[in-house]
């Protein structure tokens, strides 16, 4: 019977100590993004802080996208497709309806990606499967321009944090970027 209560309490203490060591990592951007958070701390009650957080992420933004803060967040391909142009564009999400689970910041988190690619790679991928992608931006993607990118946007994209009444969202609307690398996630 001892051997039995010494197999458990050993067994116990194994998941005990995985537990403390698979937990995940926070990701670039939630880095990124609690750091903006705590210089301007009261955005949560006050407009006016929040629309200057919001505005010092849509210029700071580009910045970071270009040195690889979107690099380990996961991204859903929603779809490819060839657009009228001949140019074969990837659509890529990490919004509300593409997470991997629930993860506090990241779910709240809404980021639409579009990129030009060859032929070739266009087929090899699969939509509905998770990527890690790497890119240089290029430009927030409008009523003006969506349509060199196969994107029908809604509305001109809203970047930055949204209040308690509109759900508490980190939007970055669509962005076309330049892709460097894309690799599925096993």
């Amino acid at each position: 019977m001892n051997k039995i209560y010494y197999l458990f309490l050993a067994l116990l203490l194994l998941n005990c100590n995985e537990s403390k060591t698979s937990r995940k990592t926070e990701t670039k951007i939630e880095t990124y993004l609690k750091t903006t958070e705590s210089k301007y701390q009261n955005y949560k009650t006050n407009s006016v802080v929040r629309d200057e957080l919001n505005n010092f992420i849509k210029r700071d933004f580009k910045s970071q996208f270009n040195n690889s803060i979107l690099s380990d967040l996961p991204f859903q391909l929603d779809r490819v497709e060839k657009c009228e142009n001949g140019k074969y564009i990837l659509s890529l999400e990490h919004s509300l309806t593409s997470k991997l689970e629930d993860e506090g910041m990241l779910s709240n988190l809404e980021i639409d990606l579009y990129c030009s690619i060859d032929e070739k790679k266009a087929k090899e991928l699969t939509e509905g499967k998770f990527y890690l992608i790497d890119g240089k931006f290029n430009e927030y993607i409008t009523f003006q321009n969506n349509e060199k990118y196969c994107a029908y946007v809604l509305m001109s994209p809203f970047v930055g944090f949204t209040s308690e009444l509109e759900g508490n969202e980190i939007q970055f609307g669509s962005i076309a970027f330049d892709l460097k690398s894309i690799k599925e996630i096993q």
